[in-house]
């Protein structure tokens, strides 16, 4: 389980044919919340897009090859407000 360098994170799949490997989102426990079924939730070129803060982790695939697109978006003028979501610091942002 994990949370992002990122204000909003995207994660596309694209395809790789695999099974299992769903995502799971997390609360403030580690019980998961939700979860994201690649195979019933969309195909190849679906994705989902959430927030970086959120504790997330991806379960391992069972057989294939999973390839995902990954995307981090960060708000330069949201880290200088509320500092970098990682360490806190609003000062040495690139």
């Amino acid at each position: 389980m994990h949370v992002d360098n990122a204000e909003v994170t995207l994660n596309v799949n694209l395809g790789g044919g695999f099974e299992q490997g769903e995502l799971l989102f997390y609360g403030r426990t580690a019980h998961p919340l939700a979860h994201h079924d690649w195979h019933d939730g969309g195909g190849v070129g679906h994705g989902v897009l959430h927030l970086g803060a959120q504790a997330h982790a991806a379960l391992p695939i069972t057989s294939g090859e999973r390839l995902n697109l990954v995307i981090w978006m960060r708000s330069r003028a949201r880290r200088r407000e509320a500092g970098c979501p990682m360490c806190g610091q609003t000062d040495r942002l690139l």
